[in-house]
């Protein structure tokens, strides 16, 4: 019975793929087109070729994907996200950030410091620290830059605080794309037959459900990813964020692994790109200062990283990375 319900299936693919030349070649330039390039971030970090030549290059969100940042904790994983969610808004795309460890006015004081940052990088006493934004959120302070935010980044980019707004014990393939499509409807953020995202930010993804309450740690991120792989097959960038294991913490950030991450399996297998981000002051060539590793990059170059240093009280990742020490890639 099984083997006939196989050979079915296996002629009806058969038949779907016996179509003009012609057709299938527009529909691989279609797929090719949607994806691009990817999102384009405000980060630049430097490669090194096999004879120590090295270069810089943007860093761009692969769409058709999913990406993570992983970070210890108070590393600059939301920090990273946040100012990509600003970046991509402002370019004029729509998108979501679900946050499941901070609440929605707390993400919003952090993404418009950081729009803050952007609209005033060449006047610093400008520039609206966390604190500030916060207040001005609350509508307890008032700033020019409030209004900005509003317009090219609050209505493009929504922020989703899914302990209240999504369910949760559902989130997994496939609730979580219909969860996202209907918000995605009620928002406006559609484009042509249907919701139409350009991304979506998780943060951070560790604290999904599984499609079961009762499934093991494992299984409940193996299906966690598996939906997140599903909603980044309909040409959305999905970019999570992940929490290194506790045992792994206090390594150095140039020895940390896909494998560091918590249920690093699932998430290396699932992800395109994964970025590590964080300080490691017990290397005194860079103490003071942040590290940006690419621990995988999937169809991309290899050995990547930079220096910088993240402005946590404004909220602000700088542009350019400095060039990294060898042991940095």
């Amino acid at each position: 019975m099984n083997n006939y319900i196989g050979q079915e299936a296996a002629a009806e693919l058969y038949e779907n793929l016996l179509t003009d030349d012609d057709v299938y070649l527009e529909s691989l330039k279609e797929g090719a087109r949607r994806a691009g390039e990817g999102l384009k971030t405000d980060i630049q970090l430097w490669s090194v070729d096999n004879d120590g030549n090295h270069s810089t290059f943007p860093l761009y969100l692969p769409k058709y994907a999913v990406s993570a940042v992983t970070a210890r904790t108070g590393g600059g994983k939301t920090t990273l996200l946040s100012n990509m969610a600003v970046r991509f808004a402002t370019d004029g795309k729509t998108g979501l950030y679900v946050t499941l460890e901070e609440a929605d006015f707390a993400i919003n004081a952090k993404m418009l410091a950081a729009y803050s940052s952007y609209t005033n990088r060449q006047y610093s006493a400008n520039r609206l620290t966390t604190g500030e934004a916060f207040k001005v959120i609350a509508g307890e302070k008032q700033h020019e830059d409030m209004a900005g935010y509003r317009e090219k980044v609050m209505s493009r980019c929504r922020v989703i605080d899914a302990n209240k707004q999504f369910d949760k014990d559902n989130i997994a393939s496939p609730t979580l794309l219909y969860q996202v499509q209907y918000i995605a409807d009620l928002l406006g953020f559609v484009k042509g037959d249907g919701p139409q995202l350009d991304f979506v930010i998780i943060d951070f993804g560790q604290l999904l459900e599984g499609a079961e309450p009762t499934e093991s740690s494992y299984q409940r991120m193996k299906s966690v990813m598996q939906g997140l792989k599903n909603l980044a097959g309909t040409g959305i960038a999905v970019c999570i964020g992940a929490q290194l294991k506790r045992e792994v913490a206090s390594e150095w950030l140039f020895d940390i692994q896909p494998e560091s991450i918590r249920d690093g399996s699932d998430v290396e297998q699932a992800c395109s790109m994964i970025l590590c981000v964080g300080r490691d002051t017990k290397q005194k060539d860079i103490d003071q200062r942040d590290v940006i590793r690419l621990l995988k990059n999937r169809n991309g170059r290899k050995r990547v990283g930079g220096m910088l240093t993240i402005d946590f009280e404004h909220n602000y990742i700088p542009t350019l990375t400095e060039q990294p020490t060898e042991k940095a890639l």
